[in-house]
């Protein structure tokens, strides 16, 4: 009780908060606009960094609204680029850009890029997450990975987050992996729980408030000394938006952090051999959260060498999909720069980490001499574990019926009604 009383609002009151500071102490200098990775791709390329900087400014101080307000606000790849290091004021660029979406949505001026897309709040019943998962997997493998399982008191909860739902063989490989390591571990599913982002990135900043303080009590209710977060996203999220809110009584790691210390446990193969690239979750890189924890899991398969892309690191490229709502074009020249470079490294493969890079790329590998792999799934193959991809099978069929007939016996039995199948795949494919 003393916790949940302790963070109720906390993640709004922090918003409300860096709103006044940011008006307090915002130089408009425009540095935060010049480190941004896709205006330059936009309407606002030829605006200076600080007209634009100031327009972002009346917007929050005057609610002035402005093409470069909104340009900043909505082309925005949540990247995390801006959160950290760039902004003299230590403000939070990104913030004041969900701020801005926030009032344009909520006056009504702009859609939410909900009414033709596949998103709906992942808590939904019949949520795209759920109803993707449900038709790929067999049924117990669908109940494993959205039923909480463990004791409170173990050393790890592992929290996958939600989006990963679109790919749940990269959540069982993950959860398989765990369980060869042999640590004591609980699993708190993603879909009954969200770090915030799918709504702080559509400017639902209550909403998403809400639900980062759900999740923190319903982890803390584990006891756990430390969380293992699957997502990027959420890993950046607890760095940047619920630890500035809230007191946090556990630690967090990525999975790629904890995997990394681990697999001298398992037992590999060859089987991943090939010279791979890596495409890093570009948040994880650019807020510090997690820059050797995949580097360390690749370094330690057998036969895989790893060549690195000419941006790597802290200095690695975003794979564009945070701009795909509302700025479709600039997302594809993104995404076309940085599988350009990926083909410049003669690699075999172009290793993601996170699923949305994973979904964001895989459309275009027919055009490129490598494929399009998940590092869990290397790992699980080096294992002897043989999962499809099923998403990516249907990403790149890229046809309703054919996807249908390869599910057909999964969607006979699914507890979802037909048609909300049918709308979901016609959304995604």
């Amino acid at each position: 009780m003393d916790l949940i009383c302790n963070i109720r609002m906390t993640v709004y009151n922090h918003y409300i908060k860096e709103k006044q500071r940011f008006l307090e102490n915002c130089l408009q200098c425009g540095l935060c606009a010049q480190a941004c990775p896709i205006l330059p791709h936009t309407d606002s390329s030829k605006d200076t960094y600080q007209k634009i900087q100031e327009k972002v400014f009346d917007f929050i101080d005057k609610g002035l609204f402005s093409k470069q307000a909104y340009t900043k606000a909505f082309s925005c790849m949540e990247c995390f680029k801006c959160t950290n290091g760039v902004c003299p004021e230590d403000l939070n660029p990104m913030l004041i850009n969900e701020l801005i979406k926030q009032e344009y949505i909520g006056q009504g001026l702009i859609g939410q890029g909900l009414e033709n897309s596949f998103f709906r709040d992942p808590g939904c019943r019949d949520s795209a997450q759920r109803v993707m998962a449900n038709i790929q997997v067999s049924e117990s493998e669908y109940t494993k990975i959205t039923s909480s399982h463990g004791q409170p008191n173990a050393p790890y909860v592992f929290f996958p987050g939600c989006n990963v739902y679109f790919q749940p063989e990269k959540l069982l490989n993950a959860l398989d992996i765990m369980d060869a390591i042999g640590d004591d571990y609980s699993f708190l599913p993603g879909l009954d729980y969200c770090c915030s982002d799918s709504h702080l990135f559509f400017g639902a900043v209550k909403e998403g408030g809400k639900k980062a303080e759900e999740l923190i009590i319903a982890l803390s209710e584990f006891n756990p000394k430390a969380v293992i977060l699957w997502c990027p996203t959420c890993h950046c999220r607890f760095k940047t938006t619920i630890s500035p809110s809230m007191k946090i009584p556990f630690k967090v790691i990525s999975f790629p952090q904890y995997l990394a210390e681990n697999m001298h446990k398992l037992q590999l193969t060859d089987a991943a051999a090939g010279t791979v690239t890596l495409h890093e979750a570009c948040k994880s890189a650019y807020t510090g959260a997690d820059i050797n924890g995949p580097r360390d899991v690749l370094r330690q398969l057998p036969g895989v060498e790893l060549v690195e892309m000419a941006h790597c690191g802290h200095n690695t490229m975003c794979c564009g999909s945070g701009a795909m709502t509302w700025f479709p074009d600039s997302c594809k020249h993104i995404r076309k720069q940085r599988l350009d470079e990926a083909g410049n490294t003669g690699a075999d493969r172009l290793v993601t980490i996170c699923h949305y890079c994973s979904q964001t790329f895989v459309t275009e590998e027919p055009a490129y001499d490598f494929s399009v792999d998940n590092y869990v799934n290397l790992v699980a193959l080096a294992m002897g574990i043989h999962r499809k991809d099923k998403f990516k099978q249907y990403t790149l069929w890229a046809d309703r019926e054919m996807i249908v007939k390869d599910a057909q016996a999964r969607i006979a039995s699914s507890p979802f009604a037909k048609k909300r199948i049918l709308d979901v795949l016609e959304s995604l494919f």
